[in-house]
């Protein structure tokens, strides 16, 4: 099942580098991204809950993900693969993994879209008469076929999410922060929320409730997009042309855009001076346009939690630690311009979600692309062996995470429950059925990505009705939160001992040596706060 990823790269030169407006845009859409989660949602709830005695580790967390961005971004400057491929190549095991990660993550998302149309229902009232959960349910319905719709009719997929991702990072960063500088009730509580960034306390905290635990190692995982949330960035700079991206086409749309190729593996190139040069040019941005994703996703979430800490603590308000926040987070703006400012703070509480939402299906059409296009290229026969190594284990773990939870088993013998396994199980056949057909009949990664979107829209709108099977809910955290440590550990090995070895540059696209100390005791961290959390939710400690 692995035929196509023994195949070595192409050779083609390294690209100049364009210049900065060229290329600009993949950080501010990995900062868009982050927004829709950590930063609306749990940074605020948590700040609303304990105040600000843990703001010290704000930076920390943030930081954290920049050096895991860094090493995704690499391999894809150096390769003009998506970083998929790359896991693949270092390890099968490590690919397959990696794989059952994402299709976990990816499995439920219709939330996203639920959320958004909540901000849309508390907007406009419409439908006039109906209760508040139908007509979320037809908002998200609209939401959910508006996204499907948007991807299929823009020319280049990636620029229809450049568009949305960037007007909602921008949007929402200005928006709060001008609420933030005139408001009176932040002039009277920032210097207790700022004083807050000398503190360090971990949990428990005063008044500290377990039931948090998932929360907090949430906050730590989601200080930006996390765990597989962050390999997006390596498919924005493919999709962007950052280094060997460059030779590498765009998914265009079937009605208006025009094919370009895309190959089945990547390109390395020789390591003479100007290729060293260039080199040079293109991961110096590439940390600057990182930087300017971790940097805009921190202050965004320094906004969010000051307007919390300010606004909705002192006066009590209940904080929900669903997507329902938003709707009380809606007197961030009002308690300056009334009504208006409610609807305006739901208007962009509207885009921080919608657009985790179409990004969503998005990246999880490209990762299937990725393992169809390039991993399982010219394989035969590979559904059955994707039931047992994909499917099988998704729906065992998910079962597992409900029991280990404390759900009884006739909750889930029930209707309710089983039905909504059964719409997973119909969802996993389906993804796996267009990877089997792809890989043995060679379909173009155009076909492929636009199928898969296909599916993902179907499954959004059945979510819609259904009630999300928990299990799953409580591993999509789990593995965001476990999977830094692990994605971590493999893109160390990825980037400083296999890449060298197979690519024509050699040692020259390998990280410095001092940047590779900074990332092993990165991975420690991740693996520590793991067994913690682990340890925590077992009665260990």
């Amino acid at each position: 099942m692995s035929q196509g990823i023994r195949e070595g790269f192409r050779r083609k030169r390294l690209p100049p580098f364009p210049g900065i407006a060229a290329v600009f845009g993949p950080g501010l859409i990995w900062a868009g991204l982050s927004q829709g989660s950590g930063e609306l949602i749990w940074w605020p709830y948590m700040v609303a809950k304990y105040g600000a005695v843990f703001l010290g580790w704000l930076f920390i967390f943030a930081f954290l993900q920049y050096w895991y961005n860094q090493e995704i971004g690499r391999y894809t400057v150096a390769t003009g693969e998506g970083i998929l491929t790359g896991i693949y190549r270092v390890n099968i095991a490590a690919g397959w993994i990696a794989f059952i990660m994402i299709v976990m993550v990816y499995s439920w998302v219709g939330g996203y879209a639920g959320a958004s149309a909540s901000a849309l229902h508390g907007i406009t009232g419409f439908p006039p008469g109906w209760d508040a959960p139908s007509a979320q349910r037809l908002w998200s319905v609209i939401i959910i076929l508006a996204s499907f719709i948007l991807i299929v009719l823009g020319p280049v997929a990636y620029k229809v999410i450049e568009v949305v991702e960037s007007f909602a990072a921008l949007a929402s960063f200005i928006g709060m922060l001008a609420v933030a500088l005139i408001s009176p009730d932040v002039a009277k509580y920032a210097p207790e929320f700022f004083a807050g960034f000398t503190q360090f306390q971990w949990p428990p905290f005063e008044g500290w409730d377990p039931a948090d635990e998932a929360t907090w190692i949430t906050l730590i995982a989601y200080t930006g997009a996390g765990g597989v949330w962050n390999l997006a960035y390596s498919y924005w700079i493919r999709e962007k042309g950052f280094g060997q991206a460059r030779h590498v086409g765009r998914v265009t749309s079937p009605l208006t855009g025009r094919a370009e190729p895309i190959p089945e593996v990547g390109y390395d190139f020789e390591p003479d001076e100007e290729a060293a040069r260039e080199w040079r040019r293109w991961i110096n941005w590439l940390w600057t346009d990182n930087l300017i994703g971790v940097l805009l996703n921190a202050f965004t979430i320094i906004i969010t939690s000051l307007l919390t800490f300010s606004i909705l603590r002192p006066r009590g308000l209940e904080i929900s630690k669903d997507f329902n926040l938003v709707l009380t987070q809606g007197e961030w703006f009002a308690s300056l311009w009334g009504e208006a400012g409610r609807i305006a703070m739901l208007l962009l509480g509207f885009f921080f979600l919608f657009d985790v939402f179409i990004v969503a299906g998005d990246l999880y059409s490209r990762f299937v692309s990725d393992l169809s296009y390039t991993v399982l290229r010219g394989s035969k026969g590979v559904f059955t062996r994707l039931i047992a190594i994909v499917a099988l284990p998704v729906l065992i773990l998910s079962i597992a995470a409900d029991l280990a939870t404390g759900t009884p088993l006739e909750a889930i013998a029930t209707p309710t429950y089983l039905t909504s396994v059964g719409v997973v199980i119909v969802y996993l056949i389906a993804i796996l059925w267009i990877i089997d057909r792809s890989v043995s009949t060679g379909w173009e990664y155009q076909r492929i990505y636009y199928s898969v979107w296909i599916v993902f829209t179907l499954m959004a709108i059945a979510q819609v009705f259904l009630k999300s099977p928990g299990g799953l809910i409580i591993l999509t955290g789990l593995v965001n939160g476990i999977g830094m440590a692990f994605l971590m550990t493999v893109l160390i090995i990825l980037t400083w001992s296999i890449l060298p070895r197979i690519h024509g540059a050699g040692r020259l696209v390998r990280q410095h040596p001092v940047h590779l100390v900074i990332e092993i005791l990165i991975a420690i961290a991740f693996w520590l706060v793991a067994a913690w959390f682990i340890a925590k939710r077992l009665g260990i400690i």
